[in-house]
C-alpha cells in the first residue's frame, strides 16, 4: 500500500447525515436567495457517509442539500475519483490520519475530496464563476448529490475531457505538476519510480510536457506499453531491472520502496528525490518519522531530498487544465466505478496496484444524483 503523502487539508463538512438531523439543525453559511443566478434549491440529496472508521461504515444517508455561504459555491457534482488518500481517511489509518479527521470517528463525513460538476449555487463574494459553468477541484464531501466548494479551490474544467476524466485530476494531477516543479526537470535525466499509478502516470506525462530530456517510468512488465504510451523514453520492468543500477538527474518517486542510499547511489551529484508517496504505513505515525530524517540527513551534500504535503493552490488547477486543453496531459481511467463499485474500489486502491486513476461516476448512480430509492454502496448499508 503506497501512503499518499500529498493529503490534503479538510474543511468543514456542510451536510448532516440523517441520523444527526434528529438532534441538530442544518446550518452552512447564509442563505442565499432564489434568484436567476441561484435557482431554488433542492429539498434533500443523497450522499454516501460515514459515521465511523473502517471500509464497512460507509453508507448512503439522506439529508438536507447545503447552501453556499460567503467565498463559496455549490456544485452539482457530476464525478469524483477514489485515491490512496481516501483509504486512508476511510480507515483511519495510520493514526496520524486522526488528528485531523477525528480520533474516535470521522468529522468529515460525506466521503470523496475531488469533484467535477457544474456551479449551481454561488454564494456572497463570489464574482468568478457564474451558474451552469462546468468545473473541477478540491472539496470535502464530493460523493453526493450536491457539494460545497471553496471559491478558491475551483477551477474551470478543461474543455477536452470528459466530466469523468476531469474529476480524476484534482488530488493525482496536481501532486505530480507539484513533484515535476519541485525536481526542476527541465534539461533533465527523469525517471518515474510508479509511472503507471495515479500521480505517477501524471508524471510522466508532465515532465515530457516542461521540457525534460529524457523521461523514464518503473514499472510492471505488464504497464510497460501502457507507460511507452505516455510517452516515456525509456520503461524500466522491475521484475527484471533496477532503475538504481543507472545514473538519474531526478528522481520522482511515487512508491517509496528504496533506501535512501540506494537512491543516493542512482542520483547525479547535484540530483533531486522527489517523495511523493512511502510503502511505510503503520505506527501512529505512518511514514512521517523516516520521512523527517530524509530531510535532516539529506541537507548535507549536493544530492536534494523533497517531499510536500499538497497545498491545494488553485494554480495547479489552472496550469494542469491548461496542459489538458494543449493535449499534453491526458487522464488515464483504469475503470469507472458507480457508487455500488465503492467497496471493490477501496480494495483496489489498498492493492496498490492501479494503473492510472479510478473515477466514480457519480451523476448516474442510483440513488444519488437520480435520488432513486437504493442503499447498495457495496459496502454494509
Amino acid at each position: 500500500m503506497v501512503y499518499a503523502v500529498y493529503l490534503t487539508p479538510a474543511r468543514e463538512e456542510p451536510f448532516m447525515t440523517s441520523h444527526q438531523l434528529a438532534t441538530t439543525a442544518q446550518g452552512h453559511g447564509d442563505p442565499t436567495e432564489a434568484t436567476l443566478e441561484n435557482p431554488p434549491s433542492p429539498d434533500s440529496m443523497t450522499a454516501v457517509v460515514q459515521h465511523a472508521y473502517g471500509l464497512d461504515a460507509i453508507e448512503k444517508s439522506e439529508g438536507p442539500v447545503p447552501t453556499a455561504g460567503p467565498g463559496q459555491l455549490r456544485i452539482k457534482v457530476a464525478a469524483s475519483a477514489l485515491n490512496p488518500m481516501d483509504w486512508h481517511l476511510a480507515t483511519g489509518t495510520p493514526g496520524i490520519v486522526r488528528l485531523a479527521e477525528g480520533f474516535r470517528r470521522p468529522k468529515h463525513q460525506i466521503l470523496g475530496r475531488e469533484v467535477c460538476g457544474v456551479v449551481d449555487q454561488l454564494g456572497s463574494g463570489v464574482d468568478d464563476f457564474e451558474v451552469g459553468q462546468s468545473v473541477f477541484g478540491w472539496v470535502t464531501g464530493a460523493f453526493a448529490d450536491y457539494t460545497i466548494a471553496e471559491a478558491d479551490r475551483i477551477w474551470l474544467a478543461p474543455a477536452t475531457m470528459t466530466e469523468v476524466e476531469c474529476a480524476a485530476l484534482p488530488i493525482a494531477g496536481t501532486a505530480a505538476l507539484e513533484a515535476i516543479e519541485l525536481g526542476d526537470v527541465r534539461g533533465q535525466r527523469v525517471i518515474v519510480n510508479g509511472a503507471s499509478g495515479g500521480v505517477g502516470h501524471y508524471a510522466v506525462q508532465i515532465a515530457k510536457a516542461r521540457g525534460a530530456a529524457w523521461v523514464a517510468g518503473v514499472c510492471s512488465s505488464g504497464n510497460a506499453d501502457f507507460v511507452r504510451g505516455l510517452g516515456a523514453d525509456q520503461v524500466v520492468e522491475y521484475e527484471s531491472a533496477d532503475f538504481t543500477a543507472e545514473r538519474w538527474d531526478v528522481i520522482i518517486d511515487c512508491i517509496g520502496n528504496r533506501s535512501g542510499s540506494e537512491i543516493r547511489g542512482a542520483l547525479v551529484d547535484d540530483g533531486r528525490w522527489v517523495v511523493v508517496g512511502d510503502q511505510n504505513t503503520s505506527g501512529l505515525l505512518g511514514p512521517l518519522p523516516r520521512l523527517l530524517a530524509r530531510l535532516v540527513r539529506w541537507r548535507f551534500g549536493s544530492q536534494s531530498c523533497h517531499w510536500f504535503v499538497q497545498g491545494e493552490d488553485v494554480r495547479y488547477l489552472e496550469e494542469i487544465a491548461s496542459l489538458v486543453d494543449e493535449g499534453l496531459v491526458r487522464s488515464h481511467l483504469s475503470d469507472t466505478l458507480s457508487i455500488g463499485d465503492l467497496r471493490s474500489g477501496y480494495d483496489r486502491i489498498e492493492s496498490g496496484h492501479t494503473v492510472g486513476k479510478l473515477a466514480v461516476d457519480v451523476a448516474s448512480a442510483p440513488g444519488v444524483a437520480s435520488n432513486e430509492p437504493s442503499n447498495d454502496v457495496g459496502v454494509t448499508p
